[in-house]
């Protein structure tokens, strides 16, 4: 990723390939958890909590990039609870239409040089904007495979 229309053709690419492994999804297949124990602080989410995790991140990155680019003070972003009512393929394609719509008004009044501004994470590492766009785009990218492996899976027998 150089400039900003790069970015923004690859944060739209990127979510279009997600989007479409929502396509036909099943309530079974939202709900469907991959097999076996789990395990303490293993994410073995099933696609309603996947997608919800997507938009929460692509959230908290994007207050990133705006407070860095603002200059003011990073801070972190407040937790939120996936509401009960989101549980539907339709709901989740709206989440997340809904979270990438304020990244795209944010890049529209983004400078290039704000893609390399530096800020200092908690861990004391360094980032840019550019990076965290780049992290999102990969992230869109790698819930796409999970998706379509989740959908892959066999139907779980119901329980009696």
């Amino acid at each position: 990723m150089t400039d900003l229309a790069d970015i923004q053709r690859d944060l739209a690419a990127a979510r279009a390939a997600l989007l479409a492994t929502l396509e036909g999804v099943t309530p079974a297949e939202l709900e469907r958890r991959p097999p076996g124990p789990i395990t303490d602080d293993e994410q073995r989410w099933p696609i309603v909590e996947v997608i919800w995790h997507v938009g929460l991140t692509e959230d908290r990155f994007r207050l990133t990039i705006d407070q860095v680019i603002s200059g003011r003070e990073v801070t972190p972003a407040a937790p939120r609870v996936r509401p009960a009512h989101m549980t539907t393929a339709m709901l989740l394609h709206e989440w997340l239409m809904q979270t990438r719509q304020p990244t795209e008004a944010l890049l529209r009044r983004m400078q290039p040089a704000d893609l390399d501004r530096e800020y200092v994470r908690p861990n004391g590492t360094k980032r840019t904007p550019r990076q965290l766009l780049a992290i999102i785009v990969q992230h869109d990218r790698d819930h796409a495979d999970q998706v379509r492996a989740l959908r892959a899976l066999p139907a779980q027998p119901a329980e009696a």
